[in-house]
């Protein structure tokens, strides 16, 4: 490989430099597959399918100086050994051990001495009766956000990219010379509207952060059913599963002593199409603001608000400014980062996201992938985040808490499943 070095762009570069050490940019994912996978088979598929993408035998070079931009560089020391790991789980192996062992792992960080990847097997696990393998991929947010995770983890399997999903999208374009000059009039008036929002209420969420992580995530849950909850609102999947995230965190709260009257944002992170390298990698996502009607008891009527703030977002170029924001964070000083972090964090309680998987199922080196599982991670303060996958007629949700905030996030998964089949869409 050429000791030439890559450039990074500024919206990688924010996502780089937002990661701290109680709040690692890291995206984690997991596969579970039926049966075991043989140590060279896996190894071959790395270096098959991975590997031809440069930035994971690349590390970061960041020099942290005025005027100075991180780079791509030659690994010297490059070995595969340091990002392929086999490990195993201590008894009982079943679901709790997992979970423990896919949290510890969560809350490491990346060295930055080498490329800013790590890929686990877990052995051993035992699940209703059976014995399945438990990949865990975890990726720096610098190299791709969900988007480009789980195109890499299609790539990996014996389907390959032709299952991909649509890439989402809402985004409308301006056309004609009055069209951009209107588009930017708007985006003007939303940077304005974004700084004027004021920050969001104290929570337990929120605060001072510690090292370690927690994680759950949710049974497979039908989207037919989902969607037929959507039908009746004349709405969309993601409002329905957006409502009973706002329910779950209102039933948490409300137990936690919140008084119940205040609301909540949430960041929800928005892809943008294009933008993005031949490989797949890179960021190319904005970042929007949901207002979560936590405040209202009733289900029914906090469904239908749910949905209509949603629909007002998506009439609001909200996250391409948002994009626009993360690209001067990686292109100006120490103190513009700080600041356009703290824009984000500060206005915000939570993350939400929404990531579509395989439409079918796939196949690992000729096992069947029964769950597909996604956490994205979080910054500034904010100690809770949901990501949604969709998998084969399914939908999963991750939750991912700091320790210090969420002792136990499987409260909320049970919280947001109890949601959904009061709505009929359970299961």
């Amino acid at each position: 490989m050429s000791d030439a070095h890559e450039p990074f762009t500024t919206v990688d570069t924010a996502w780089l430099r937002m990661d701290e050490p109680t709040s690692p940019m890291v995206i984690t994912a997991v596969l579970l597959l039926e049966g075991t996978v043989e140590s060279d088979v896996l190894e071959r598929l790395v270096r098959d399918k991975l590997l031809p993408h440069a930035r994971f035998s690349l590390r970061v070079h960041d020099p942290r100086m005025p005027g100075a931009s991180p780079r791509w560089e030659r690994d010297p020391f490059f070995d595969l050994r340091n990002h392929v790991h086999r490990i195993g789980l201590t008894a009982p192996r079943d679901r709790g051990a997992l979970v423990s062992r896919v949290a510890d792992l969560a809350s490491q960080r990346l060295e930055r001495a080498r490329p800013l990847w790590q890929l686990y097997v877990v052995d051993g696990v035992e699940l209703e009766g059976r014995e399945a393998t438990a990949l865990v991929v975890r990726l720096h947010h610098c190299i791709g956000d969900g988007v480009a995770l789980v195109g890499l983890l299609l790539s990996l399997t014996d389907e390959g990219v032709a299952l991909r999903p649509p890439t989402p999208g809402h985004l409308r374009h301006a056309e004609g010379a009055f069209g951009l000059a209107k588009e930017a009039a708007r985006q003007t008036a939303t940077l304005a509207r974004l700084l004027l929002l004021p920050r969001d209420p104290e929570t337990p969420y929120k605060g001072e952060l510690g090292l370690v992580k927690r994680l759950a995530w949710s049974a497979p849950i039908s989207l037919e059913r989902v969607r037929a909850v959507a039908e009746r609102i004349e709405g969309k999947v993601n409002a329905v599963l957006m409502a009973c995230i706002a329910g779950a965190m209102r039933r948490d709260l409300l137990e936690r002593g919140w008084d119940g009257v205040r609301e909540i944002r949430t960041l929800v992170p928005v892809h943008i199409p294009g933008g993005r390298g031949a490989d797949g990698l890179g960021n190319h996502i904005g970042l929007v603001f949901v207002e979560m009607p936590v405040a209202l008891a009733d289900r029914e009527a906090r469904l239908r608000e749910t949905k209509a703030r949603m629909d007002r977002v998506k009439e609001q170029p909200d996250a391409t400014v948002a994009l626009a924001v993360l690209a001067a964070m990686g292109a100006a000083s120490h103190e513009v980062e700080h600041f356009g972090g703290s824009l984000f964090a500060s206005k915000a309680t939570a993350l939400v996201t929404n990531v579509a998987g395989p439409l079918e199922e796939v196949h690992f080196a000729g096992h069947r992938v029964r769950d597909v599982l996604l956490w994205a991670p979080v910054s500034g303060g904010i100690g809770l985040g949901f990501s949604l996958l969709s998998y084969a007629g399914t939908v999963r949700l991750g939750v991912l808490g700091d320790a210090k905030r969420i002792e136990d996030p499987s409260v909320l998964v049970r919280a947001f499943e109890e949601e959904l089949e009061a709505r009929g869409a359970g299961g």
